[in-house]
């Protein structure tokens, strides 16, 4: 089981982290000045890779309080953009985070699914802003001043703690996607160009999670390449649980001649076992639990979840059995995902 985030994790703060916060704040203070209280900083993460989503936050700081060792998070350790998406989702104001898929991304192109994805998170802040300042996008339609500024993710502390937000979660999604194809390798590249994840997709192919209109140049026809992503239950929920923040820790765990568990998977610390069903939305399986899992599927479940805890020594971890039971169309497609306990 990984580390559960909600421990802090100190870093060492030097005196030019110290020195350029300070001059990092030198643009609220103005804005500040300028009566704009409420400053929403707005960054990305995920423009340029081949596959995954393109993730957005919105970040507003408090006026009175520092975040040393905030900047462009490409430019951070793990460990550090780690403990500082820790520190903003405890002490900020208020901080919101969206995505679009890669499904999205290929509808409507990259720029737009990325101002689609920022205008989200601000619209989710809890707090409305008196302004937003975003790093090298310009968005429209918003009923407060917005600032386009140029890497402003290594010059405005508001941008950076966005930058941060978004970078973490999407790197986040991206190892729980190595899980359910691990052949790509997504935890080491997080999805973008490297020779080895562009050697990978000619010789396997592209995945669900693959932005289809990025692989012109690695593919030589990409009109042919078509996934019905409505008949692939588990791809379904898996994308599912990513966005409600689950680590999928396993995907299709099993023991010869014993039974397979579909996902394991931790959030805020506590373990999930979850199998899933696609069945059209007509069929009278749907009626209740008990008719969806009989108590030999069950018992097998117990039997594999408990040699998995055994084997990573959390006997004495909670876990919660769900059952996701996914509602498709006469088609495939799927229409709506429930998870129901079962014991």
């Amino acid at each position: 089981m990984r580390k559960d985030d909600t421990t802090k994790r100190p870093i060492r703060i030097s005196q030019r982290d110290i020195e350029r916060y300070e001059e990092m704040a030198k643009y609220e203070s103005k804005l500040r000045e300028d009566g704009f209280s409420l400053i929403a900083g707005v960054d990305e993460a995920g423009r340029g890779p081949l596959a995954g989503p393109v993730v957005a936050a919105a970040c507003i700081l408090p006026a009175n309080e520092t975040f040393y060792g905030l900047n462009d998070s490409k430019k951070m350790t793990e460990k550090r953009r780690e403990a500082l998406f820790f520190d903003i989702r405890q002490r900020a104001v208020a901080w919101s985070i969206a995505m679009a898929s890669n499904d999205e991304i290929d509808r409507v192109n990259i720029l737009e699914a990325t101002k689609a994805a920022m205008r989200e998170a601000l619209y989710n802040l809890p707090v409305k802003p008196d302004i937003a300042v975003i790093d090298a996008v310009a968005l429209k339609g918003l009923d407060y001043p917005v600032m386009v500024e140029k890497r402003g993710d290594a010059r405005i502390n508001a941008i950076a703690a966005a930058s941060v937000l978004a970078k973490v979660t999407r790197d986040n999604m991206m190892k729980s996607w190595d899980t359910v194809y691990p052949a790509y390798r997504f935890s080491s590249h997080k999805g973008y160009g490297t020779k080895e994840h562009m050697d990978t997709i000619r010789s396997h192919g592209p995945c669900p999670i693959h932005r289809v209109s990025f692989l012109g140049n690695i593919l030589k026809d990409t009109s042919g390449v078509y996934f019905d992503r409505g008949k692939h239950v588990e791809y379904k929920v898996a994308e599912d649980l990513i966005a409600k923040n689950h680590t999928i820790l396993e995907h299709r765990y099993a023991i010869h001649q014993v039974g397979e568990i579909d996902f394991i998977t931790c959030r805020d610390g506590e373990l999930y076992v979850i199998e899933c069903k696609g069945r059209d939305s007509f069929s009278s399986a749907f009626g209740g639990a008990d008719e969806m899992l009989l108590d030999n599927q069950v018992e097998r479940i117990r039997i594999v979840a408990s040699k998995w805890l055994e084997e990573h020594n959390q006997l004495d971890v909670t876990v919660e059995m769900m059952f996701a039971a996914v509602d498709t169309d006469c088609s495939g497609d799927v229409m709506n995902i429930r998870y129901i306990p079962f014991m």
